[in-house]
C-alpha cells in the first residue's frame, strides 16, 4: 500500500492489458496476485519474478532516471512496458513489495487498466519494523493479518515479545505461573494499573499480561507463526525480557527476585548465579524455536536497583552493565547479536527537573535528608560492547539523546516509534539512525491496533522509510492522503458489495484511553446504534462506538511541537510533534472528514439484505453522557468497484 504515494521514481505512459494471465509458482507471490480484480481475459499475459535485478534492467533504470545504479537490499523494480510484466529484486522481500505495488496499481485504477513504464523503489533505512506480543492461541489470524499488512507496507522486521507466552519444556512452571499471573492482572479492568502504580511504595515495570492473550503457545505453534513470516522474507527478533520485566521468570522463582517483599516481583537479582541458570535455560529454548540472528533482551524500566544483600554496595551501572554483558557474551558465543531497550544509558532529565532513564532519582524528606531511591545507571554507556543494538525509545524526550549512542559507534534503532510525531527525521537519519519500529503493547485485534494509533504509525511510517523527498512541512497533505489509504485498505472489500455509506459525528465527549493495562471495553464505548428497517419489517443494527467509528465533532487537525517554544530544545519536555489522539484513534475504520469547523467520520457497512428496500433509519443513543449522535448522511449504495 501507499506505493503510488511514496514511490521514488516512476516513468510511465498509459496502457491497458487484456490478455490471458498465469500465476507465478511461488505461493506467496501467487496469493498476492490472486487479489487482482477479475476481468474478462485478465490484465496481462504474465508476471515474471526475477532475482537478482538483471543487468539489462539496471541499465534501463540508469538511463531512464539518470542515476548510477547501486544495489540496495529490499529495493525493487516493476516493469510494465510490455504485456509480460517483470518484477525484479535482489531478495524475496523486494519481490513481495513489487507484487503489492503491481496489485495497488490495478486496484487504484480498475477500469483504466495499468500504466506502462518503470517503477523503481528503494528504502531509505534498513530497519523498518513493528514490536508486538505473541497472539492468543485462539486468535492466530490476527498475527497473520498483521504480517500481511507489514509486507504490503514494505516493513521487514517483526519484534515479538516472548516472555511467559511460549511453552518452556524445561521449565513448565513458568507457563503455569504465567496463566495464574495473567488471570490476576485481568481480574477487573483496572487491576494491572492498580498493581503497577497504586499498591507498592516503589516503582514497578508495566505489566504485559496481554501477551499471548494471557495464555501461552506451544513451541510448534510458534514455529508455524515463524514459518509464515519467513515465507514472506520477514525477519523476526524474539524479545526475552531480562533483568526488568522479568515477572514471568520470577512468579515461579521468587527466590531470584531483587525485592524479597514484592508479591509480584519484576526485577531479578543480577548478582545471584542461579539467576543465569534460569535465564540461559529459557534463552536456549528461544534460540531453538526462533533460530534468530538477533535477540532483544529488554532491560527497560529497571527500577529496583541494588536492593538485595547480594547487590547492595554495587553501583547501578555496574549491576546493569554486568547483566547485559553476561547475556551478550552467552548470545555471541552462539552467533547471535544482542539488542536492548537503551533508556538506562541516558542521564535523562527534562525541563521540569523530572528524572528518567538512567539518571539518579533522589527524594528530599521533610527533615532535610536526601535519599537515593533509584541509583544512576547512565555511566554504563561506556561499559557496554560496541556491537550491541540500542533500541532508543527516548527519542521524543530530547532529539540530542541520539548522540549518546551514535558518538560511541553503537547501532541505534528507534523504538516506540511514532512517525507522525517524529521531529527532524531527515537529519537524524543522515546522522546514523537505522530506522524505527512502532510498538503495540496490547493484543493484536484490529480494533486495538487502530485505537492505539499503530495502524496510523505503520501507514505514515512508509513516508519516512521510503520517500526520499519526505518533508515535515507537508504534514497537512500527508495526513489527508494517509487517512485515505487507511480507509481504503480497511473498507475495500465492503465497497465492492452493496453497502451503507454513513457520515456521522457526535457531541458526546470522552477522553482518549490507550488500550493496554486498561483494556478495551466495547460495551462501555458503544454510545448508540442505527436501526435500519426494511420494507418487510426486517431490521439491522449498526453500533456507534466512540473512538472506533465515531468521535466528538470538535477535533484539532493541527500538529504542534511540544517542546520549549523559546528555541532551547536541549531539555525540552517532549521533543516531538503531537496530533489530536481522538482524531488518530478513529482513522482506519472511519475516514475523518472536515465539514466546516467540525469533524465527521465516514464509515461503510455491508448491507446484509441488498434485495430489500430500506424504509427508515432510526438513531438510538444508549450512553448516558451529555451530547447527541449527529447523522450527516446515510446512503444505500451498490458496489463502487
Amino acid at each position: 500500500m501507499l506505493n503510488n504515494l511514496h514511490t521514488h521514481r516512476t516513468s510511465c505512459g498509459v496502457g491497458m492489458f487484456r490478455t490471458g494471465f498465469r500465476m507465478p509458482e511461488n505461493a506467496v507471490l501467487a496469493g498476492i496476485l490472486a487479489q487482482l480484480p477479475t476481468k474478462p481475459n485478465g490484465l496481462f499475459t504474465s508476471v515474471r519474478f526475477v532475482s537478482p535485478i538483471p543487468g539489462t534492467l539496471q541499465r534501463d533504470l540508469a538511463d531512464t532516471f539518470a542515476l548510477t545504479y547501486t544495489a540496495r537490499e529490499d529495493s525493487y523494480v516493476v516493469d510494465t512496458r510490455t504485456q509480460d510484466v517483470t518484477v525484479a529484486s535482489d531478495n524475496l522481500r523486494g519481490l513481495i513489495y513489487g507484487a503489492y505495488a503491481l496489485l495497488q496499481q490495478v486496484q487504484d485504477t480498475p477500469d483504466a487498466g495499468i500504466t506502462k513504464g518503470l517503477i523503481y523503489n528503494l528504502p531509505r533505512c534498513p530497519f523498518r519494523g513493528l514490536k508486538v506480543y505473541l497472539p492468543a492461541p485462539d486468535d492466530l489470524d490476527s498475527f497473520y493479518r498483521t504480517v500481511d499488512l507489514l509486507c504490503a507496507l514494505r516493513y521487514n522486521t517483526l519484534i515479538v515479545e516472548v516472555g511467559g507466552a511460549m511453552e518452556y519444556k524445561k521449565h513448565p512452571e513458568i507457563n503455569s505461573a504465567w496463566i495464574d499471573y495473567c488471570k490476576e492482572m485481568g481480574k477487573y479492568p483496572d487491576r494491572a494499573n492498580e498493581v503497577q502504580n497504586k499498591t507498592f511504595p516503589w516503582a514497578k515495570n508495566s505489566i504485559h499480561f496481554e501477551n499471548g492473550g494471557g495464555q501461552w503457545l506451544t513451541q510448534d505453534t510458534v514455529r508455524e507463526l515463524l514459518a509464515y513470516c519467513r515465507a514472506r522474507g520477514m525477519e523476526v527478533i524474539p524479545e526475552c525480557p531480562t533483568l526488568s520485566h522479568a515477572d514471568y521468570l520470577l512468579m515461579p522463582h521468587r527466590e531470584l527476585a531483587e525485592r524479597a517483599d514484592d508479591y509480584f516481583p519484576d526485577v531479578y537479582c543480577p548478582s545471584n548465579p542461579a539467576t543465569y541458570d534460569l535465564v540461559f535455560d529459557v534463552l536456549t529454548e528461544v534460540l531453538d524455536v526462533f533460530r534468530p540472528k538477533i535477540v532483544h533482551i529488554g532491560h527497560d524500566e529497571y527500577y529496583s536497583i541494588g536492593i538485595c544483600d547480594r547487590c547492595k554496595g554495587k553501583t547501578g551501572e555496574e549491576l546493569f552493565a554486568g547483566d547485559v554483558i553476561k547475556i551478550y557474551d552467552w548470545l555471541k558465543a552462539r552467533g547471535v547479536r544482542t539488542m536492548f531497550w537503551a533508556d538506562k544509558m541516558l542521564n535523562a532529565i527534562d525541563s521540569n527537573g523530572a528524572h528518567y532513564g538512567g539518571s539518579e532519582q533522589r527524594v528530599r524528606h521533610p527533615d532535610g535528608t536526601v535519599e537515593i531511591v533509584r541509583p544512576a545507571t547512565w555511566k554504563c554507556a561506556d561499559m557496554l560492547p560496541k556491537d550491541i543494538i540500542a533500541h532508543h525509545w527516548y527519542w521524543s524526550l530530547c532529539e540530542y539523546f541520539d548522540v549518546e549512542y551514535l558518538s560511541r559507534g553503537i547501532e541505534m534503532w528507534y523504538g516506540n516509534f511514532s512517525p507522525v510525531g517524529f521531529l527532524d527525521w531527515n537529519r537524524r537519519l543522515a546522522a546514523g539512525a537505522k530506522g524505527g519500529a512502532p510498538s503495540h503493547w496490547s493484543s493484536l485485534e484490529d480494533d486495538t491496533l487502530q485505537r492505539n494509533g499503530v495502524f496510523l504509525s505503520l501507514f505514515y511510517g512508509t513516508l519516512l522509510f521510503w520517500d526520499e523527498h519526505y518533508d515535515d512541512a507537508k504534514y497537512p497533505e500527508y495526513i489527508e492522503r494517509v487517512f485515505d489509504e487507511m480507509f481504503l485498505h480497511h473498507s475495500r472489500e465492503t465497497l465492492k458489495k452493496p453497502h451503507f455509506d454513513i457520515l456521522h459525528a457526535t457531541s458526546v465527549e470522552r477522553p482518549y484511553v490507550y488500550i493496554s493495562s486498561l483494556p478495551m471495553q466495547l460495551q462501555k464505548d458503544t454510545i448508540g446504534k442505527y436501526v435500519v428497517t426494511y420494507d418487510d419489517g426486517t431490521t439491522f443494527e449498526i453500533p456507534v462506538v466512540y473512538g472506533l467509528n465515531v468521535t466528538n465533532l470538535h477535533r484539532d487537525w493541527t500538529r504542534v511541537y511540544q517542546g520549549d517554544m523559546d528555541g532551547n530544545r536541549t531539555l525540552a519536555e517532549r521533543d516531538t510533534y503531537k496530533m489530536d489522539p481522538l482524531l488518530m484513534e478513529v482513522a482506519y475504520t472511519a475516514r475523518p472528514i472536515r465539514v466546516g469547523e467540525d469533524t465527521y467520520c465516514r464509515i461503510v457497512v455491508e448491507n446484509p439484505y441488498p434485495e430489500k428496500h430500506v424504509t427508515g433509519v432510526e438513531t438510538v443513543k444508549t450512553a448516558g453522557d451529555p451530547g447527541e449522535i449527529i447523522l450527516g448522511h446515510f446512503i444505500t449504495k451498490q458496489p463502487e468497484r
